[in-house]
């Protein structure tokens, strides 16, 4: 038997549609799928893709597509939190992600959705020139200051991406 797993990752999807051969389609935690126990080796394909999203989010912008238009460094914390499963500290990550060149853009307007005092404003930046030749220079420059000297997650770097995930590979 061989299974076959793709990644997709989307910011407000609809709800799944039930057919004949998934009656019971819904979206659902990661966390809950893996405690009903899953068929075979999906509960494995399943954390590979976890591990393979979260080492998206650290050599891309893609963070900031699951956020507003308009967003606050708060609320941008809060994607790296749910896909990496860990609390970050916020005055580290707002200096790392407010520091990196193209990575964010302030708009100078300010909100107070998120309670508290008026947070300001960023929208996501533009893509910089990368210095590895295989991603084709389409990564924020900056952004592996934000991953690699923040001390949150990785312990090797993150894979390019212009290369396979050594975890999805297999």
């Amino acid at each position: 038997m061989v299974s076959v797993a793709w990644l997709a990752l989307g910011a407000d999807l609809p709800e799944p549609r039930a057919g004949s051969d998934a009656a019971g389609a819904r979206w659902t935690e990661v966390d809950e799928a893996l405690e009903q126990g899953l068929a075979f080796d999906h509960a494995q394909i399943l954390r590979d893709g976890v591990e393979r999203a979260g080492a998206r989010l650290e050599y891309s912008a893609l963070a900031t597509a699951f956020c507003a238009p308009q967003f606050t460094v708060g609320e941008l914390r809060a994607v790296y939190e749910a896909v990496w499963g860990q609390g970050l500290d916020p005055r580290n990550f707002h200096r790392k992600v407010t520091s990196a060149q193209d990575f964010l853009v302030e708009t100078g307007e300010r909100t107070t959705r998120g309670g508290g005092r008026p947070a300001r404003l960023y929208v996501a930046g533009r893509p910089g020139s990368c210095t590895r030749r295989c991603c084709g220079g389409t990564r924020p420059s900056g952004i592996m200051t934000l991953v690699d000297r923040c001390g949150y997650r990785r312990t090797k770097p993150p894979p390019c991406p212009g290369q396979r995930s050594r975890s999805l590979a297999r």
